[in-house]
This record gives C-alpha cells, sequence and structure tokens, in this order.
C-alpha cells in the first residue's frame, strides 16, 4: 500500500505479530483500491496520507508527496484557495463536492471535485482533514462538448428536431422556431404532424417504418405548414437516434427552409429555357438566311438564264420573225420578274431602314382594284380562273399612296393567282368599317396550314422553302403587304380554314387623312337648317403652324382651321417649320410624323429646344396609328396624337382645346362693333 500509516501504528499489538482487526483491513484495501484520490494533511497543509488513486490522478508517488506541502499541486491563480479551505475545517466545517483545478505532476490542468472533511481526536480537537478528490476532467470535456454541440444546433439556420418513434417532439431549436413560427414550449410534447399538411401525412409514416428499419432518409423535398398557415417546401434529412445498446428510440431531423433555392432553380430553368430558345431561334435564322439567300440565287439566275439564252439564240435568229417576237417576249417578261424582284427587296431595305416615303393622294377604290386586276388578268387567264370583282360595300374616294396601295392589291391577287389551281375563284369584296375601308381577296387555292398561319406576314417565310417546291418566289411579298399597309396606318390578316380550303387575306386601310368639308348648308323653306350641323366653334386669334411633306393633306387642315378663323401658317419640312415658329408665335403645333429626311419625332425635339418650344402645345397628326407609334409621339413631346384620317369636327375640338393649355389664353373673339 501506498499510504504511511501501518497497522501497527493503529495498534501496538500487531508489532508482537498479533493480527490486526479484520475491519481495519478492509478499511485499508477500501482506501487503496479507491479509483478517487483519498488524501490526508495537517492543519499546515502537509500531506500525511497519499492513496493509489492519488498516486493514479496527480501522478506523484506516496513518497514524493508525504510530508510536503498540497501546495505543490495548486495552481498559481488557485493558491488562496487552500487557505480559505484550511480555516473553514479548523472551524469544523466540511466542503463537499467543491469543484477546482490542480496540477498533475506533467503539468496538466486537472478539474476535479472535491470533499473535504476534518479529522478529530478523541477529545474533538481538528488536527487534520481528509480529502477525497474525483477526476471530473472528462466529464468537464464532455460537458463543455455537449454545450458547444447546443450552442452550434441553437445558432443553426435550420430547424433541428428530435421526435420519438411516436411523432413526437422532443426538442426544437431556435432554426425551428424561426422557420415553423411555433416556440419550443409549444411544439415539446406535441405530434410532428402538426407541421405536416393533411394531404401529406402518409409522408410521416413512410419515414417512420424508414427509421425502424435503421434507415436514414437524405435530402427529401416535401412541403411543411408553418403556425400561419403559410404552406412552404424544405428539405428534410431524418436520421435514426440509438441508445447505448443500439436500440433506435427515435429519430433527429433537419428541416431547411428551400423558398429562395426554389425561386432560384426555377429562375435557372426559366434563364434555361431562355437560352434554349434563343439559341433554337438563332439556328432558326441562320438556316432561313441560308434557304434565303439559296432562293433569291435561284430566283434571279432563272430569267437571268432565259435573258442570256434566247440573246444567243436571237443572234442566229435573222430571217425567222416569229422566233425573234417569242424571244422578246420571253426576254421581256423575264427581264420584268427580274426588276420585280429587285424592287421588292429594295422596298423591304428602304422600309426597314425608314426611307421609304408615301406620296399621299386622292383616288377613287374601285380605280385601283380595276387596274391591279388589268394587270394580273393574263396570267388569271392562263390558269383559267374565275375573278370576281364586288365593291359594293365601298369603292369611293380614299387618300393615300396610291402606287404603293396598287403594289398591295398587285401582291395579294398575284399571291392569289400562285397558289389557286386552274379552274379555281377568286372574288375581290371590299367593306366600310367605321372610318376604315377593309379589301379582302379570297381564293379556292391551296390554304395555309394552321401551324404556320401566324409567320404568314413574316419577311423570308415560306411554308416550303425545299429545293423541290412547288411555288417560286422569295417570301417577301405579303411582308412588303403588311410593311405597306401600316405605313398608311392599316392593318392586314389572313384566314384559312387549313390546306386544301382556301385563303382570305383582307388588308384594312384608312379612308382618307380628313374628310372633304361638308356641304353648304341649304336653307328650308322655313329658314332653318337641313343639313347636320358641327358644333359652331370660333378659333379667332388661335395661331396654328401645321407640318406635313403632303400638301393636300395641309392644304386640307388649313380649310378646315381658317373656316373657324383660326391664322395657319404651314410648312413641308422640319427646317422650313423652326424657321416659322419664333415670329409666328403660335398657340398650337400640328405635326406629321412620317416625312424624308427628318420625321415629326425629330421635330418636336428640336422644337422643345426653341426659345417658347417647350411651352408649346403639339399634337401628332399622323397615319402612323399603331399603340407603340403613340407611345413614341407621346415620348417625343407630343401632347396628343391624332391618327389620320379625322374628322373636321375632330380636328378643330383638338386645337381649340390645345390653345386653352398654352401659356397665352385663347383671346375672345372681337366684338360686333
Amino acid at each position: 500500500m501506498s499510504t504511511n500509516l501501518k497497522a501497527s501504528d493503529l495498534d501496538p499489538a500487531a508489532a508482537s505479530g498479533v493480527q490486526p482487526p479484520p475491519a481495519e483491513l478492509l478499511l485499508s484495501a477500501i482506501i487503496d483500491s479507491s479509483d478517487d484520490a483519498i488524501i490526508s494533511k495537517d492543519l499546515d497543509g502537509s500531506v500525511t496520507s497519499w492513496n493509489n488513486g492519488a498516486e493514479r490522478i496527480f501522478g506523484y508517488a506516496a513518497k514524493d508527496m508525504i510530508g510536503h506541502s498540497v501546495a505543490l499541486l495548486l495552481p498559481d491563480d488557485r493558491k488562496q484557495e487552500e487557505t480559505e479551505i484550511l480555516a473553514r475545517v479548523q472551524r469544523g466545517e466540511r466542503v463537499d463536492h467543491y469543484e477546482t483545478t490542480r496540477h498533475r505532476k506533467d503539468g496538466q490542468v486537472l478539474h476535479l471535485s472535491v470533499t473535504l472533511s476534518p479529522i478529530r481526536v478523541s477529545h474533538g480537537d481538528v488536527i487534520g482533514m481528509s480529502m477525497v478528490a474525483r477526476d471530473i476532467t472528462e466529464q468537464k470535456r464532455t460537458h463543455r462538448a455537449d454545450l458547444l454541440l447546443a450552442s452550434i444546433v441553437n445558432s443553426s439556420d435550420d430547424a433541428i428536431i428530435s421526435k420519438s418513434l411516436e411523432s413526437i417532439i422532443t426538442s426544437w431549436n431556435t432554426g425551428a422556431q424561426r422557420i415553423f413560427g411555433y416556440t419550443a414550449e409549444e411544439m415539446i410534447g406535441q405530434s410532428v404532424l402538426q407541421l405536416i399538411p393533411p394531404d401529406r401525412r402518409d409522408e410521416e409514416e413512410l419515414i417512420l417504418q424508414r427509421l425502424r428499419n435503421g434507415e436514414r432518409t437524405e435530402h427529401f423535398e416535401t412541403i411543411r405548414v408553418r403556425k400561419n398557415g403559410q404552406h412552404f417546401p424544405v428539405s428534410l434529412t431524418i436520421s435514426p437516434i440509438r441508445d447505448a445498446a443500439g436500440a433506435i428510440t427515435g429519430a433527429s431531423k433537419i428541416a431547411r427552409d428551400i423558398t429562395d433555392l426554389k425561386r432560384i432553380r426555377a429562375e435557372l430553368e426559366d434563364l434555361l429555357i431562355s437560352e434554349r430558345t434563343a439559341r433554337t431561334q438563332a439556328e432558326h435564322a441562320n438556316r432561313m438566311k441560308d434557304e434565303f439567300l439559296a432562293v433569291v440565287s435561284h430566283e434571279l439566275r432563272t430569267p437571268l438564264n432565259a435573258i442570256v439564252g434566247w440573246t444567243q439564240v436571237l443572234r442566229d435568229a435573222t430571217g425567222r420573225p416569229n422566233e425573234i417576237a417569242e424571244g422578246l417576249e420571253v426576254i421581256e417578261r423575264n427581264a420584268l420578274a427580274q426588276a420585280q424582284l429587285i424592287n421588292d427587296l429594295l422596298d423591304l431595305s428602304r422600309i426597314s431602314s425608314g426611307k421609304l416615303n408615301l406620296d399621299v393622294e386622292h383616288f377613287e377604290l374601285g380605280a385601283l382594284v380595276a387596274q391591279a386586276l388589268e394587270t394580273v388578268r393574263p396570267a388569271a387567264e392562263l390558269k383559267h380562273l374565275r375573278v370576281d370583282t364586288l365593291l359594293e360595300g365601298y369603292g369611293g374616294e380614299m387618300m393615300g399612296d396610291r402606287r404603293r396601295l396598287q403594289q398591295v392589291l398587285w401582291n395579294l391577287l398575284t399571291n392569289a393567282i400562285k397558289f389557286t389551281p386552274s379552274g379555281g375563284r377568286i372574288s375581290i369584296t371590299s367593306a366600310r368599317v367605321n372610318s376604315h375601308v377593309e379589301i379582302s381577296v379570297a381564293d379556292t387555292g391551296r390554304g395555309i396550314a394552321p401551324d404556320f398561319l401566324p409567320h404568314i406576314f413574316e419577311r423570308f417565310r415560306q411554308a416550303d422553302a425545299s429545293t423541290t417546291r412547288q411555288y417560286s418566289g422569295l417570301g417577301i411579298g405579303l411582308a412588303l403587304v403588311k410593311q405597306l399597309v401600316e405605313l398608311h396606318g392599316g392593318e392586314v390578316h389572313a384566314a384559312s380554314a387549313g390546306l386544301g380550303q382556301g385563303t382570305t387575306l383582307t388588308i384594312s386601310l384608312p379612308m382618307m387623312i380628313a374628310r372633304a368639308e361638308a356641304p353648304p348648308e341649304r336653307e328650308s323653306a322655313g329658314g332653318t337648317s337641313v343639313a347636320a350641323r358641327e358644333p359652331d366653334v370660333d378659333l379667332t386669334g388661335v395661331r396654328v403652324l401645321a407640318l406635313d411633306d403632303d400638301k393636300d393633306s395641309l392644304e386640307v387642315v388649313r380649310r378646315i382651321l381658317s373656316s373657324r378663323h383660326a391664322e395657319v401658317r404651314t410648312a413641308m419640312s422640319v427646317a422650313d417649320a423652326l424657321d416659322i415658329f419664333p415670329g409666328f408665335r403660335p398657340h398650337v403645333v400640328l405635326s406629321d410624323i412620317g416625312m424624308p429626311r427628318q420625321d415629326g419625332y425629330e421635330f418636336a425635339r428640336r422644337l422643345r429646344r426653341l426659345p417658347g418650344g417647350n411651352t408649346v402645345p403639339a399634337a401628332a397628326l399622323t397615319a402612323l396609328a399603331r399603340p407603340q407609334d403613340r407611345m413614341r409621339a407621346l415620348e417625343a413631346g407630343f401632347q396628343t396624337h391624332m391618327p389620320k384620317p379625322v374628322a373636321p369636327a375632330e380636328l378643330v375640338a383638338v386645337v381649340r382645346s390645345l390653345a386653352a393649355l398654352g401659356e397665352n389664353r385663347v383671346p375672345t373673339a372681337p366684338s360686333a362693333n
């Protein structure tokens, strides 16, 4: 034994060979076999006994410590502690389970739980103390690890929950409170089913079955419910909890709110779809370009081949007048076809760059249709097609670019003739709809497949662009129709019941920029008017500056406003209008949009930079009548947008209203005297 107390010290009979009492031997054996350090020391702090447990815990042998001060074990910051303990023991007090630190022989710091008791002699005086010290270093380390783990769990953004195999929640971290909205007090002891939507309750039984089998569920995406009833997506990882014997007693669950992740995934998916769509469109555009170049080459070379070939034939055709006439006819026909192709391409280019200008004039719709029919009649007769014209809906006066609208009708009729088989029928009809005229060209031909119908007016688009296609052409005729009609402030649309069911192409055009003046009023016998009167608006004193590159349009505007006593100055170019403005100081400015060199948008911007130009009201009077045209006009600085044609009463009312907005209010009409 390592203690310094011998049996002979306890009982003199031991020195004579007499065996000590069994109880004393038992006590000594118990002390030496204890895992705890059992030490005795006198009132000066010197060690008087040192058991095997003390040697194991502190690393010092009994011979190293007995007779030496226990202060050898004390860290520097604990020196005062020993003095206080000795004082308490001397007063007969007991110190129970006092946690402190001591040094091992190798310098390692030990965490101890110490119990100290006074040692008394028979008459009760305290002569020393006994100390039982238990090494709790590992317990402290485990406790710190537990605290750290608890801190990590509590600081996690994820919900970390434990539950029993009966789905009863046993722990609930702050992440769970943040995500689900319930406090730990509200949820511990409650069923986890409270967090699961009714239509997903069967998931819990499947999860429990996997847990009982010792299986782990990882990154399971599902839906859960917050305290406020909101459903949200989560990712669950669920693991079995085992006891010391390995039996599964419950489960730990980590729930992550993946609302933002889902949104990011959706955005990435949308981006991916957009990228795929853009790539597909780019590939399609590239194929269309290649097909178009091949078609252009074919369409230009075909008539060129006939021209060159017949030129060679005619060199040797002297004296054969019939052959010369036939050759000249072929050359002329192919040269005209080639010229038409080139003109169509140039027109598309001009429209795309905004350089195509309309030469607006008055014309009769019936005459325009008749001229277009006369142009295509030989081709229709060659295929034995019946062409019917019914313009009872409207065939009278209109205003627009006569040549361009004839080109539109020629394209529509040529398209109908091309795709209508021999013996078929083509009809041209008109109808007046409010201030517009609708002109329809219907045929009994090939028709249009439903999937191609939305693309029929796209440039270079053809239902069949292969080298084996039945019909020739560049695929730009209907694209030109759409562009030219829209330049006139109109619309175009196509209808077809499907392949083999024929096609109807309809254009809608404004009748004219402004209707003609109303006829003079006729007085009845009683002196009252028999014609409908427009509101009698007097524009005396109102100065109006009107800008339009079309002389006839300007004259109509001037006549309407002058008849209401307005003072009107006109200009046919942006430069002229800007020159007139400073000296004229108009109350209202009217401007066309589509004009050569500088358009109405540029005029509005330059006008606003002139002295006084920023306050004068301006109206766009234009055939560009699409919603985007109106928005662009307002953005450029116009107060209002009036699509052509405009009724005289409407024009007068707008001018009167705009004049009242300007800096100079409309002067009252001078008195009769």
